[in-house]
């Protein structure tokens, strides 16, 4: 077992804190678990290449960097990186799909409403633009603004722009609302 001496500790240390976001994140822009599982291990190949003082304090915004670099290869071999480097500036509320209620189960157990709840929300995140998911889900894997930006190669104002699109188009979803309503702690989102 490596000790906190040994240099190729932090490395170990990167793979059990970023492997599975970076799964997580890979396998959303591909839909290839495969695929996605090379994006990682190609990104933790290519940190086993760098130095911790080159890298310290930026492991995280250099591993998702680089595998999405390693994504973008992908796409651009199945011809789909076009999708991945948009703007996002096309996403309108109304574009999103309108689920039914007979789409959601009755079920009245919380554990039910909470996973209920995650699969509308996985449904209307795979109808927002490209770069807004990509954005949301970095940002939902705890990266700053200012990391989501060194990752994306945009600007933090933009990945601001882009992340509170996101996150508005989500939250004024007519469904959202209607399950945001229903509970009884509640607060009406107040949106800027």
């Amino acid at each position: 077992m490596p000790t906190a001496a040994d240099p190729s500790h932090w490395v170990l240390e990167a793979v059990e804190t970023y492997e599975l976001p970076l799964l997580r994140y890979a396998r959303r822009l591909l839909d290839d678990l495969d695929l996605a599982h090379d994006a990682v291990q190609h990104a933790f190949v290519k940190l086993c290449e760098q130095s911790q003082e080159k890298l310290e304090g930026r492991v995280a915004p250099w591993l998702f960097r680089v595998c999405r670099n390693k994504v973008i290869d992908h796409l651009r071999q199945a011809g789909r990186e076009r999708t991945l480097l948009d703007d996002g500036t096309d996403s309108t509320p109304s574009a999103m799909p309108a689920l039914t209620a007979d789409s959601r189960e009755a079920n009245p157990a919380d554990l039910a409403e909470q996973h209920d709840l995650a699969d509308l929300v996985t449904g209307l995140l795979a109808h927002l633009p490209v770069s807004q998911r990509e954005t949301l889900d970095l940002w939902c894997t705890g990266l700053s603004h200012r990391q989501i930006a060194e990752v994306t190669g945009r600007t933090e104002a933009n990945v601001r722009v882009l992340t509170h699109r996101g996150l508005t188009t989500l939250r004024t979803h007519p469904h959202i609302q209607r399950l945001l309503a229903d509970r009884p702690d509640h607060q009406p989102a107040r949106l800027p």
